[in-house]
């Protein structure tokens, strides 16, 4: 298995030079020909450059079956999906996947924000991806899925990831607390091979800050502790946190290479 990060920043996205990179949420996970892409935040588009350049028929004739898996509908994990040309092409066999919020069409509920006066065409009628409900474990082709729900607002879900071999833990927009973590949350981390975890707030700016779904550093270190996972790269900082506030992070961590700090282009073989 193979993770690429594509966006590892929160609430919104950036220009300014930064070696963490500025786009929300977006990470590609690989495994053989199996292609599952976590979150489709600003980072998205980025990916659709890559594989824009990568395959002359771009975005038809891949030679793979893409799928997304959507953790909740916060802008900053859909904004990718308004460039992503698989999307609005017919016969690329486009899935995505989260959770079903209220009655309306699944398709409404994804797109649902990108309509008039806030965008300037009803997207949910222009896509051509298959929306699919997820409530219990399931498959995208040979990797079993098991979402849980997360600490977060709006009916957010956390992923657990296997190919029966290695396994991976999405943990974006997760809010630790004594409440989740002894119980779900301990379950799926326990010895999984990766971890990616919220590390959204520096510790002096999280008391303002409780409730609204995010974690720091600091709970990442102790749930990893609690976990045994091997590895936990942390992600969706803060759009407000300057290279040189996330840099210092990195001398509160212990000093082996459980704890990795993701940043754009980066890539990890699980």
């Amino acid at each position: 298995m193979r993770l690429k990060i594509y966006g590892c920043r929160g609430t919104a996205a950036f220009s300014r030079d930064s070696h963490y990179g500025g786009n929300t949420s977006c990470i590609l996970l690989e495994s053989g020909s199996n292609m599952i892409i976590l979150d489709a935040g600003s980072g998205l588009i980025k990916l659709d450059t890559e594989l824009r350049e990568k395959f002359p028929d771009y975005p038809n004739n891949l030679p793979f079956k893409l799928s997304i898996l959507i953790s909740h509908l916060h802008l900053d994990h859909i904004l990718g999906l308004t460039g992503f040309a698989p999307i609005w092409a017919k016969g690329t066999d486009t899935r995505i996947f989260t959770c079903t919020r209220g009655d309306r069409p699944l398709n409404e509920q994804v797109f649902g924000i990108f309509a008039p006066p806030y965008w300037p065409v009803y997207m949910a009628n222009a896509s051509h991806a298959e929306c699919v409900a997820i409530s219990g474990t399931f498959k995208v082709d040979r990797l079993m899925v098991t979402p849980f729900s997360a600490n977060h607002p709006d009916s957010t879900l956390s992923f657990h990831i296997t190919d029966g071999h290695k396994s991976v833990v999405y943990l974006l927009d997760n809010e630790m607390s004594q409440q989740n973590e002894p119980t779900i949350l301990l379950e799926h981390c326990r010895n999984a091979d990766l971890v990616v975890f919220d590390a959204a707030y520096l510790l002096e700016d999280y008391p303002q800050k409780r409730g609204w779904g995010h974690s720091t550093v600091q709970d990442g270190v102790k749930l990893a502790e609690k976990s045994g996972c091997k590895r936990m790269v942390f992600a969706h900082y803060g759009q407000e946190y300057s290279d040189s506030d996330l840099n210092k992070l990195k001398e509160i961590v212990p000093s082996d290479d459980r704890f990795i700090f993701a940043y754009e282009g980066m890539e990890i073989v699980i």
